[in-house]
């Protein structure tokens, strides 16, 4: 099972939404995926063993597994493209997009 986080503040109608077209592109490539959408604001603290994070504002830094700007999925434009790379990651065998 793969995990992943979903962090930002006051976005989370669009977090939601982002959660529901990365879930349905897991289940399309038959990867078993948890999505935890997580709001900033009310703690800092999200848990940890993401395989990736997206986050809303720049908020992480140094985490072990990539962590990936969702500004995509705020403006519209790119999303398709960044549920690609969403893939792309999990689908790698370690989970953090190497071999």
């Amino acid at each position: 099972m793969k995990k992943v986080l979903i962090a930002g503040g006051l976005c989370g109608a669009t977090m939601l939404m982002a959660a529901e077209k990365i879930e349905d592109a897991c289940s399309e490539g038959k990867i078993r995926v948890h999505v935890k959408v997580h709001n900033l604001w009310e703690s800092h603290y999200p848990g940890e063993g993401f395989d990736v994070i997206i986050e809303m504002f720049k908020f992480f830094e140094n985490e072990p597994c990539p962590v990936i700007s969702g500004k995509p999925f705020i403006m519209h434009r790119g999303e398709k493209e960044l549920v690609h790379e969403i893939i792309t990651i999990l689908k790698a065998p370690s989970g953090i997009g190497g071999a």
